[in-house]
C-alpha cells in the first residue's frame, strides 16, 4: 500500500499543472473579482501559484508522517487566511473554492485508480480518498480560524483610526485646545475618549480643553457619567475642561435622567467658549 501511495503522489504531482488549468476552467466566468480569469496578469499568476502550493502541501499527506503534513497546511493555511483577509475576499468565495480544487484533486485520484485496476482494492481507494478529505479539512478550518483573527485584527486597526479621527483635541492657542466630538457615543468609544484625550492633552501641553458636544445627537446616563469621569480625570493632570454646544433636545433629555450639568463649566456653542478666555471664535 506504501509503493501505491508513493505512485500516486507521482501521478498527482506530475498533474499539477493540468489540475490547475481543470480548476481555471471552473472561474472563467465567475462573479467573484477576486476568483476569475477576468483579470490582470499579475493577479492570475498569483492565483495559478496559489492553487500549485495548496495542491503540493496536501499531496504530502500521503508520503509524510501526520506532524509533517500538517505542519505543512497550517503554514500555508495561515498564509492564504491572511492575503485573503488583507484582499477582503469573502470567506466563503475561498471555502467554496477549497471545495471545487478538492473534487478535482478526487477526480485525478479516480483517474489514477482505473488506470491501475489490477493494483488497487476499493479500501485503498476510499483511503486516499479519506486522507484527501482529512487534508482539505485540516486546511480549511485553519484558514476559517486565522482569516477571522486577521480580519478582527484590521477591524481593531480601522476602529482605532476612525476613533483618532473623530476625538482630536485641536491646539488652537497656547494651553488651549477644542475636542469636538460628533456621532453616538457609546460605552465603548467614550472609554477611547478618556485614553486618548489624557495622551494628547499631555503630549500637546493642553491646560482648558472645550469639549464641544453639537455634534452628538443624545447622551445617556451611562455616557454622561463617562463624560464626567474625561472631566474630572483631566483634572488631575491639570487641564479644565469645559462643555459647549449641548443640544437642546440632548439637555431635556439629561433633566428627564437627572443628569446635572451644573458642577461642569457650560457654554452654549463654542463661539462662547472660546470668548470666555479672550479668544476670536474658530471658522
Amino acid at each position: 500500500m506504501i509503493e501505491c501511495r508513493k505512485d500516486l503522489y507521482t501521478y498527482l504531482k506530475n498533474h499539477i499543472n493540468d489540475m490547475t488549468e481543470d480548476w481555471l476552467k471552473t472561474i472563467e466566468n465567475s462573479p467573484s473579482t477576486y476568483y476569475t480569469s477576468n483579470t490582470s496578469t499579475a493577479a492570475f499568476a498569483k492565483l495559478k501559484e496559489s492553487h500549485r502550493i495548496l495542491i503540493e502541501n496536501v499531496l504530502t499527506v500521503f508520503i509524510e508522517e501526520k506532524d509533517m503534513y500538517t505542519q505543512n497546511l497550517n503554514d500555508w493555511a495561515v498564509v492564504i487566511a491572511e492575503k485573503r483577509s488583507k484582499d477582503l475576499v469573502p470567506i466563503l468565495e475561498s471555502i467554496q473554492q477549497l471545495n471545487q480544487v478538492k473534487l478535482i484533486l478526487i477526480s485525478y485520484i479516480r483517474n489514477f485508480a482505473e488506470s491501475n485496476p489490477n493494483k488497487l482494492t476499493v479500501p485503498i481507494v476510499f483511503n486516499w480518498i479519506g486522507l484527501t478529505n482529512f487534508a482539505f479539512e485540516l486546511f480549511t478550518n485553519i484558514f476559517i480560524e486565522h482569516y477571522d483573527k486577521f480580519k478582527q485584527q484590521q477591524l481593531s486597526v480601522q476602529q482605532e483610526i476612525i476613533n483618532d479621527l473623530s476625538n482630536p483635541v485641536i491646539p488652537i492657542s497656547e494651553g488651549i485646545g477644542v475636542m469636538p466630538l460628533i456621532g453616538i457615543l457609546d460605552m465603548q468609544r467614550t472609554h477611547f475618549i478618556i485614553e486618548t484625550t489624557l495622551e494628547q492633552c499631555s503630549e500637546k501641553k493642553i491646560n482648558h480643553l472645550f469639549i464641544d458636544l453639537s455634534g452628538v445627537p443624545i447622551i445617556d446616563m451611562v455616557v454622561a457619567n463617562q463624560l464626567y469621569q474625561v472631566i474630572y480625570t483631566l483634572k488631575l493632570i491639570g487641564v479644565k475642561a469645559h462643555f459647549s454646544g449641548i443640544r437642546p433636545k440632548v439637555a431635556q433629555t439629561a433633566i428627564q435622567l437627572g443628569i446635572d450639568f451644573s458642577k461642569v463649566s457650560t457654554f452654549n456653542n463654542l463661539a462662547s467658549a472660546l470668548s470666555s478666555l479672550g479668544l476670536p471664535s474658530l471658522k
